[in-house]
C-alpha cells in the first residue's frame, strides 16, 4: 500500500536502493499503458509483451546509475519507442519489408508533434486546475499528482469519502469543460 501511494522520485529513490518493492509498484503503475503503446507500434501482442518486459529488465539492471531527466513515465515511453526501433533494426536485418520499418519512421515526426501538443495541454490543464476553489484544487493535486486514495485523502481532510468523491467529479467536470473551450 505504501508504494501505491509514493511518487515516481520516491520509488526511484527506493529503485536505487535494491527496493524490489518499488520496482513492482512501477512495474503495475506503468505496464499496461506502456503495452498498449508497443502493441499499437507492432502490432503483434509478444512482441510488445517483450518489448515492454525488456524496457523494464533494462529499468532494473540500471537502477543504481539511473537518471531521469523528465518524468518517469516519460523516460518510459522513450525507452519503448528506442526499443521498438531497436526490433525494427533487427527485423530489417532478417529480411522484413522495409515498408513496415518505414511506417514507424513516418510516425516519428508525429510524435515530435504530439510531444509539443502534449506539452501545451498540460499548461492548459495547470491554468484550469490554479482556477478551482481551494479545496477542489487540493482534493485534485492530492488524487491525481500524489495518487493518494479517495479514503487516504478523505481521511487526511478530515472529509467523508462522498464529499471527495463529489469534490474530485465535480473538478474533472470544470477541466474537461476548460480543456474543451481552450481547444475550439
Amino acid at each position: 500500500m505504501r508504494y501505491q501511494q509514493s511518487t515516481e522520485a520516491e520509488l526511484l529513490q527506493l529503485l536505487a536502493g535494491n527496493d524490489s518493492a518499488a520496482f513492482e509498484a512501477l512495474y503495475h503503475r506503468y505496464w499496461q499503458q506502456l503495452y498498449i503503446f508497443a502493441f499499437k507500434k507492432l502490432r503483434q501482442a509478444d512482441e510488445a509483451k517483450d518489448a515492454v518486459q525488456d524496457v523494464f529488465i533494462n529499468l532494473w539492471q540500471r537502477r543504481h546509475h539511473l537518471q531521469v531527466h523528465t518524468t518517469l513515465q516519460a523516460y518510459l515511453y522513450a525507452a519503448v519507442r528506442y526499443e521498438i526501433l531497436r526490433r525494427y533494426a533487427a527485423a530489417l536485418k532478417a529480411g522484413v519489408s522495409p515498408a513496415q520499418v518505414e511506417q514507424l519512421v513516418l510516425a516519428a515526426p508525429a510524435q515530435a508533434t504530439d510531444a509539443v501538443h502534449e506539452k501545451e495541454l498540460l499548461q492548459q490543464l495547470h491554468t484550469a486546475v490554479e482556477q478551482l476553489p481551494l479545496k477542489m484544487k487540493e482534493i485534485y493535486l492530492l488524487s491525481r499528482n500524489n495518487h493518494k486514495p479517495i479514503a487516504v485523502i478523505a481521511d487526511e481532510l478530515s472529509l467523508s469519502e462522498q464529499t471527495v468523491k463529489n469534490q474530485l467529479s465535480r473538478a474533472l467536470m470544470r477541466l474537461r469543460a476548460h480543456l474543451k473551450e481552450t481547444a475550439l
